[in-house]
């Protein structure tokens, strides 16, 4: 871990992720400390890489994008880099990972139903360096992405 925290650190981040509308004042209001000692931990934070954005969590499945799939893809030597470009295209691919087993990459792939769903996997296999894929159907979300649990795990090792 490159940045240091302390109880305070985890306490504002468990709150921003909580009641990411309430502002600096409220959170200030909640700790009992100063605005400013708020402001200057948010800002500590931002400036470490902890808080990424502010942006609001979309979900793809309230615009209509019912069909999740992983699709593991398979690459052809030294094309990681130059195939991830040209896959950033398709607007389905809403994260990609390099991976190390089965396959190179594993794609989190949404569609508004399994027809669209072909279509997209067609889409990938025609992008050049892809030399194959495998599908996974996500049936359903059992949890949900996360990130308050491993706040909660940093804090019980600071005692």
């Amino acid at each position: 871990m490159s940045a240091t925290f302390d109880k305070l650190d985890l306490t504002i981040l468990r709150l921003l992720l909580e009641q990411p509308r309430a502002g600096v004042r409220e959170y200030a209001r909640q700790l009992g400390i100063a605005r400013g000692t708020a402001q200057a931990r948010i800002d500590k934070l931002q400036r470490s890489g902890v808080i990424a954005s502010y942006a609001p969590r979309i979900s793809p499945t309230a615009l209509g994008f019912g069909g999740l799939a992983y699709i593991h893809i398979h690459l052809a030597q030294g094309q990681l880099d130059t195939t991830s470009r040209l896959l950033a295209a398709i607007p389905e691919i809403i994260a990609a990972d390099s991976i190390a087993g089965e396959g190179d990459l594993i794609c989190h792939v949404v569609a508004k139903d399994n027809h669209e769903l072909e279509r997209v996997i067609q889409r990938i296999i025609a992008t050049p360096g892809v030399v194959r894929t495998r599908t996974e159907i996500v049936l359903s979300r059992r949890i949900e992405n996360r990130v308050i649990p491993l706040i909660e795990s940093l804090a019980a090792e600071l005692g």
